[in-house]
């Protein structure tokens, strides 16, 4: 049986640290304190926004690859700037694990600091825009076949993955048992 499905960058390549700081700072008190999935019910295990997001796109999305077409190559001439694109898309635009670690220091300093170090707004506040999304859909019609993805989750809870899934502008179909989700 050969497996000729594309490898994707959850197989290969996902920032953990980043991404997992970005869900810290998300999950923290602040200006636009809480995404708007933790409003619509209580839900005891809501998942972060920013990995959900990272979860679907880096399930869908194709490990980079140089012998990509003209277009997506002039795109991404490197895997690096490849990831730096999937970052940004899924609303990371610095590094949240230095910034995290700077706000700790300080805190352990006792030295309130005058602005935030993060310098961008929270992923869950970003939307992608045209040009993202068109790049998206180049690569999933070229990994896939398709530029229009289904997302399932059979398990929904919160609602997190499903929030996500739609604002890729992916097909979404949830489902939960609990009726209270």
């Amino acid at each position: 049986m050969s497996n000729d499905r594309p490898s994707v960058l959850s197989e290969v390549w996902l920032p953990i640290e980043t991404i997992g700081a970005e869900c810290m700072r998300e999950k923290s008190l602040g200006l636009n304190s809480f995404p708007p999935t933790t409003r619509i019910h209580v839900w005891w295990a809501r998942r972060p926004l920013t990995i959900s997001r990272a979860a679907i796109l880096a399930g869908a999305l194709p490990v980079w690859r140089k012998d990509w077409p003209r277009e997506l190559l002039a795109a991404f001439p490197n895997e690096e700037a490849y990831q730096e694109w999937f970052l940004k898309l899924i609303g990371i635009h610095g590094d949240p694990a230095i910034s995290r670690r700077l706000l700790q220091e300080a805190n352990e300093k006792g030295i309130k600091l005058k602005s935030s170090p993060y310098g961008y707004s929270r992923a869950f506040t970003y939307n992608p825009n045209p040009e993202q999304f068109y790049t998206l859909a180049l690569l999933l019609k070229h990994t896939w076949g398709v530029s229009e993805i289904s997302m399932l989750d059979p398990f929904s809870g919160g609602g997190s993955i499903p929030f996500e899934a739609r604002r890729f502008g992916f097909d979404t179909y949830a489902n939960e048992l609990n009726p209270v989700a």
